[in-house]
């Protein structure tokens, strides 16, 4: 696994898990947290506690068989639609019990993580090449 990705992910779910503690929602019953936003594409995460998503339809067994009491999910958006939904982190305790990075990294899902940053750094490459480009036609 990218040990300094990992820590960088559970660093960044534990102040949203801190920051909506603080917002005074119920953190068990599930939220989302938008983490990075453009015009053309969304990254986010999903918090979903095992029975919202176990009712999911059509989840595949592979993932059920990951699920655990608190679930966060990676997603991506571009243009308005869902690409990818990936099982980033599984935790046997509720989110309001979750208290280090060092209880998110022991529930890492390690390739879903890996695919969801491969997703990421596939779309920014695309964005950046395309900025570029659209620059250099202007510079002309």
């Amino acid at each position: 696994m990218d040990q300094g990705y990992a820590e960088s992910i559970a660093s960044d779910i534990m102040k949203m898990l801190e920051t909506t503690k603080a917002s005074g929602l119920d953190m068990n019953s599930g939220f989302q947290n938008d983490a990075f936003k453009s015009d053309h594409f969304l990254f986010g995460y999903i918090f979903y506690p095992r029975e919202s998503l176990l009712n999911v339809p059509n989840l595949p067994q592979s993932v059920r068989k990951k699920i655990k009491k608190s679930n966060i999910l990676g997603t991506v958006d571009v243009d308005g639609k869902k690409i990818g939904i990936h099982l980033v982190c599984s935790l046997p305790v509720g989110f309001d019990e979750i208290t280090s990075e060092e209880q998110i990294i022991s529930g890492i899902n390690e390739k879903e993580l890996m695919e969801f940053k491969e997703q990421i750094a596939k779309i920014l490459h695309k964005d950046l090449v395309g900025n570029i480009d659209k620059e250099q036609g202007t510079e002309q």
